[in-house]
């Protein structure tokens, strides 16, 4: 398989990668839904738009790592 090639990465290596990423990507969805039609209830900081932002970034991170090896 070609992506996987190209990301130097096995199908279970990609497949447990892009469902963690998957799943907290829905659960943050989910918090940012229910937050933005009830305002007062408070966003959990692991699910807060700054941490969201963090993570993309380190996953990102590792994903050029991959490629570098």
């Amino acid at each position: 398989m070609k992506h996987l090639k190209e990301n130097n990465q096995t199908y279970l290596g990609h497949l447990k990668f892009a469902w963690t990423v998957a799943f907290y990507m829905m659960l943050s969805f989910c918090f940012l839904l229910v937050h933005g039609a009830v305002p007062f209830i408070p966003t959990p900081q692991l699910f807060s738009i700054d941490t969201i932002s963090r993570k993309m970034r380190k996953w990102d991170a590792y994903l050029k790592l991959r490629k570098l090896k």
